[in-house]
């Protein structure tokens, strides 16, 4: 088993999940079959020979395999993926705001500033499109990635914790 790592200063609980959610996102974006051999704890999936899995240390002889993913641990890992995703999306959306009310600004003032409406237009679309470009890359993924990156890290955990209860695990590995 790997040591717990922090990631977006972030710590899980449950370091196999962290180590598995681009496994899961795989299977929820249909790129992988939710098809094969997989841990029974943590729903690693495992070739044929696997003893002990990868993932979460658990022993294959004790706990079993499965030949799918439940669906409700999907869910599980499907609640950080789109978490995270509506942080960068709506941060993207700021900064695309941002850009836009600039473009306005400056068609609107911008002949003032600069003496000629043909150059101020063409600044403004420089603005618009250049800086709308960077400022939904700072926003979307470099910032408000960080802050939905934990936020559904945190909610994954959650739903997990409540997974494993529920499973009646008692133990989380």
């Amino acid at each position: 088993m790997a040591e717990t790592q922090e990631v977006a200063g972030y710590v899980s609980p449950y370091p196999y999940v962290q180590r598995l959610q681009d496994r899961m996102d795989e299977i929820l974006d249909r790129q992988v079959p939710n098809s094969g051999r997989f841990c029974g704890f943590c729903f690693a999936r495992l070739t044929s020979d696997t003893e002990h899995c990868p993932y979460c240390g658990t022993e294959t002889a004790a706990r079993g395999t499965v030949e799918s993913v439940p669906r409700e641990a999907l869910i599980v890992y499907r609640a950080k993926k789109r978490t995270e995703e509506r942080w960068v999306y709506g941060g993207a959306m700021v900064g695309l705001l941002i850009a836009a009310g600039v473009f306005v600004a400056l068609v609107v003032w911008g002949t003032d500033l600069v003496g000629s409406r043909s150059i101020a237009l063409g600044i403004a679309f420089l603005a618009l499109i250049g800086g709308g470009y960077l400022l939904a890359q700072l926003f979307g993924p470099l910032i408000c990635g960080q802050v939905g990156y934990r936020r559904g890290s945190r909610k994954r955990d959650e739903l997990w914790g409540r997974f494993l209860e529920e499973r009646g695990a008692g133990e989380a590995g």
